[in-house]
């Protein structure tokens, strides 16, 4: 669950954000956003440089594969870190969604080997790597998808500035998707992503929700709850689109990167 298209919960979040990240220290940011008042969309991001600290970019996660990484596991890449959970009965799947076109796009233009998308649980208690891997193989998902302990989660929120918080479970009907239990609780997140040079500097920040377009995988669809199915007809704004994301890896892959297969 998220609440994105809440604008008195949004501004709530964007104060939770200002005061773990510290939004005042990020004097050398450079906001140079593609965002449009009347359609609604966050376009790329706001473009920033900020270097994350060594010790947040050796911090231990683990993937689907059972495998130990880190924000610096992959030198030479640009990394796109993406807050989600497996769990997500909203916008997550059209995250995911978002990720796969963009994801068929870089293979097209061969610029995969020169992105690593990690997409980072704010459910750690949940998603276990066996999950995650279960995850994968009903998705689609390729990339890394990572699980890590409560206060390494915390870590990285304070840092990059991105909210979670675990609610009850406003659905008595909703089921986990693994194992067919009822759901206890859920986790109400923002829907950022972050983009980090192969220096270890952040240089796009994104707030916007996704705006999935053409079909969506029907194992997607199906994580889908009432507001998850309004949102992929009318997604909450402002909004990002796979092109969007692809305009964002530009920025630190330095070149532009065409949404070939964006429908």
């Amino acid at each position: 669950m998220t609440f994105t298209g809440a604008l008195a919960i949004l501004i709530s979040v964007a104060a939770v954000a200002c005061g773990t990240a510290g939004c005042g220290a990020a004097a050398s940011t450079t906001p140079s956003t593609a965002a449009s008042p009347t359609d609604g969309s966050a376009g790329p991001g706001t473009t920033i440089r900020r270097a994350v600290p060594i010790e947040l970019r050796r911090l231990t996660l683990t993937n689907q594969d059972g495998q130990r990484v880190e924000l610096a596991s992959w030198p030479g890449r640009t990394v796109l870190l993406v807050p989600f959970l497996t769990l997500c009965q909203d916008v997550c799947p059209l995250i995911t969604g978002n990720l796969v076109a963009a994801e068929q796009s870089l293979r097209a233009d061969h610029a995969a080997s020169r992105v690593e998308i990690v997409e980072l649980t704010v459910d750690p208690g949940r998603d276990t790597p066996m999950r995650l891997a279960a995850y994968a193989k009903l998705t689609g998902a390729t990339w890394q998808l990572v699980t890590e302990p409560p206060a390494e989660l915390r870590r990285l929120a304070r840092f990059f500035g991105f909210y979670y918080q675990k609610v009850p479970e406003d659905d008595p009907d909703a089921r986990d998707w693994w194992t067919g239990k009822p759901l206890t609780y859920d986790v109400d997140h923002t829907d950022n992503y972050f983009v980090i040079d192969p220096s270890g500097v952040e240089r796009v920040v994104q707030d916007g929700a996704p705006d999935f377009h053409g079909k969506l995988n029907p194992k997607l669809y199906n994580f889908l709850d009432g507001l998850g199915r309004q949102h992929l007809r009318q997604a909450p704004q402002p909004n990002w689109t796979p092109a969007d994301l692809l305009g964002a890896l530009a920025v630190t892959v330095g070149r532009k990167l065409p949404a070939s297969r964006v429908n």
